[in-house]
């Protein structure tokens, strides 16, 4: 006698095939069928922590506010003394420069945090209600925007570089100002490794 199984009850049917269906999030809107439908929250999740440029332009931001209340600001009159009326004019040179280094810097940086945190917000927003399709759409269109966002950063940070050095300067006098000069040297390297860690990027990455 040939035993056959018996047929399973269509309640234990959709249970079996559900316990052997990988878990998908179908984009709303979509097609069900096939790979190409399914959204990556994981992936999605990777793309938003690299807006971390907010974050770190506000640090920035903290040290360029505390390093302009330490700098001396105020220009001093010319006198009449011809070596002295020299070394004056030089240091209200670097006080202007210092001064509109600080402001870029800082104009800069409140432009790339709320660029990145509006772009953090409105994401998480899309994601939060599940328009998986609508997040798409509007990350992709936000491309501009990021650029300048990502450009306003590095700005933030040549614009720091050069007014901690030049507040490097002004807080000393006489030949102690060579102090500033590792401070130079570095910041010109990194800057150098900077620009050669984007390059890299674009040629590898964004090719």
């Amino acid at each position: 006698m040939i035993l056959h199984p018996l047929p399973l009850s269509p309640l234990a049917t959709v249970a079996t095939n559900a316990a052997f269906k990988l878990p998908a999030l179908v984009i709303r809107g979509g097609a069900t069928a096939g790979v190409s439908a399914a959204f990556d929250m994981g992936l999605a999740k990777t793309r938003l922590e690299g807006l971390a440029y907010g974050t770190v332009t506000s640090l920035m931001m903290n040290g360029a506010l505390r390093l302009f209340s330490a700098t001396p600001k105020k220009l001093l009159p010319i006198p009449d003394d011809a070596d002295l009326a020299k070394k004056v004019r030089f240091d209200n040179c670097l006080k202007i420069i210092f001064g509109l280094c600080m402001s870029i810097s800082v104009a800069l940086g409140l432009y790339t945090t709320t660029i990145f945190t509006l772009m953090s917000i409105y994401s998480k927003t899309a994601l939060g209600m599940g328009l998986q399709s609508d997040y798409n759409k509007w990350f992709d269109a936000c491309w501009p925007y990021r650029k300048w966002g990502f450009l306003s950063f590095l700005g933030t940070i040549v614009t720091f570089n050069a007014s901690w050095i030049l507040s490097l300067i002004l807080n000393y006098e006489g030949e102690i100002r060579w102090l500033a000069l590792p401070a130079i040297v570095v910041g010109l390297v990194g800057l150098y490794h900077y620009n050669s860690i984007i390059g890299l990027a674009g040629a590898i990455i964004y090719s």
